[in-house]
């Protein structure tokens, strides 16, 4: 394999497509967006001339160029995939590697390019059940046999990486994947340690971020927030993020009687998320399912403590009794409501003690600075480098981060 050194100038001139359902203009851009826009990044940095293929929403630009990639749009949330059909098809002959992020069905790009050519997909996390949360039967069983039976087999030669261990086990449990799965993680953007940021927090003050669709669960949230209003009368929740569900959640706070308990940020500059970070003591995410807890470390390197669901994604961020903490999940989402509020209860409880506040608020830092996109970068151009050179084994240059819950999958895995 390439060292540190010599993996960018193998990328010298490369001609990479980067096929994503939507870029951070995207007015519903969020964590896996993020992660393909760093990942491009991080190989144009290395020297690859990189094209972003993505979806156009009305109005935006069908082209523009942005920290050196060249965005191309068109297609709307299904029309996408034929767009980028078209995409590479034309550009078949010339392009060197296709990195194709699943966010839910991916491209299907090793048909569309000659077969030669390096595919990289990468795994957010699988979508089984969210296919039956946002579709019709028919449609969403369309989906679950798209990502089930024709996913494994269209990527069956590609190089495949998941962005948490948990997406490796449920690429395995949900969907009988055999081939290789390595680990390509997340990073984030963190600021520098601050060991008296807990004196200035608010220990009734709690925040969620994110996109807000549905199986992000801010109802069970909000619901929490209801439960414990007469226990904790000055508590205050923060909701940072737009989407589909915004007017549902604020219609639900209205009905909940909690109008001046809770304020909805809509869409956050980075400047303002800080800031409501600095002032929060507790993140509480509820969703039902995630790739990798983004939020969660954002939330972490600011020394804010989370209590989460402890399903695939979250349970990677969260260092259950050090950083946050883990509820168990039940298929009832009443069950997981009630558990979700006894251990909001408990975690405020603890963060009224100044000195378990400032021990929390040191481990969430010190976790949060194992994970870089900087890190993600030499990583992500050390794969692409040696799919390039057709290297069989690439293996890690130097350990990487260790998650938060790592476990053995059936598949075999290589780390990058």
């Amino acid at each position: 394999m390439p060292s540190t050194a010599s993996a960018p100038s193998r990328l010298a001139g490369a001609r990479v497509v980067v096929v994503n359902w939507r870029d951070l203009d995207h007015s519903l851009a969020g964590g896996s967006e993020h992660y393909a826009w760093e990942l491009a990044t991080g190989l144009r940095r290395a020297g690859a001339q990189v094209t972003f293929v993505t979806a156009r929403e009305r109005g935006a630009a069908r082209r523009t160029v942005r920290d050196g990639i060249d965005v191309r749009r068109g297609g709307g949330t299904f029309g996408f995939y034929a767009y980028a059909a078209w995409s590479l098809l034309r550009r078949r002959r010339t392009v060197d590697v296709v990195i194709d992020p699943s966010c839910g069905i991916p491209t299907f790009s090793p048909l569309f390019v000659r077969r030669a050519t390096p595919v990289v997909m990468v795994m957010h996390h699988v979508h089984q059940e969210q296919f039956a949360t946002y579709f019709l039967g028919p449609v969403a069983r369309f989906g679950q046999w798209l990502e089930k039976v024709a996913m494994p087999r269209v990527y069956r030669r590609a190089r495949v990486v998941a962005v948490s261990d948990s997406t490796r086990v449920e690429m395995v449990r949900a969907l009988g994947w055999t081939t290789p799965v390595g680990l390509l993680e997340n990073g984030a953007t963190v600021p520098a340690p601050d060991h008296t940021g807990h004196l200035a927090a608010d220990v009734d003050r709690m925040v969620v971020l994110g996109r807000l669709v549905p199986h992000k669960r801010v109802d069970l949230v909000l619901r929490t927030l209801h439960a414990l209003r007469e226990e904790r009368p000055g508590l205050h929740l923060d909701v940072c993020g737009k989407g589909p569900e915004l007017d549902r959640l604020r219609a639900l706070a209205t009905e909940l009687d909690l109008d001046d308990r809770v304020t909805f940020h809509g869409f956050v500059t980075e400047e303002t998320k800080r800031a409501v970070l600095r002032r929060a003591a507790l993140h509480v995410c509820a969703s039902d399912s995630e790739g990798w807890g983004q939020v969660v470390i954002e939330a972490a390197g600011h020394g804010v403590t989370t209590v989460a669901r402890d399903v695939p994604g979250l349970r990677d961020s969260v260092r259950p009794g050090v950083t946050g903490t883990l509820v168990p999940d039940d298929a009832d989402p009443d069950v997981v409501g009630r558990r979700l509020t006894d251990a909001v209860r408990t975690a405020l409880t603890d963060l009224d003690d100044p000195d378990h506040r400032g021990r929390t608020h040191r481990a969430c830092q010190e976790w949060a600075a194992h994970f870089s996109w900087e890190r993600m970068h030499r990583e992500g151009v050390d794969l692409v480098a040696a799919e390039l050179g057709r290297h069989p084994t690439p293996v890690p240059l130097s350990p990487a981060p260790t998650t938060a819950a790592s476990v053995l999958v059936a598949a075999p895995t290589e780390r990058y």
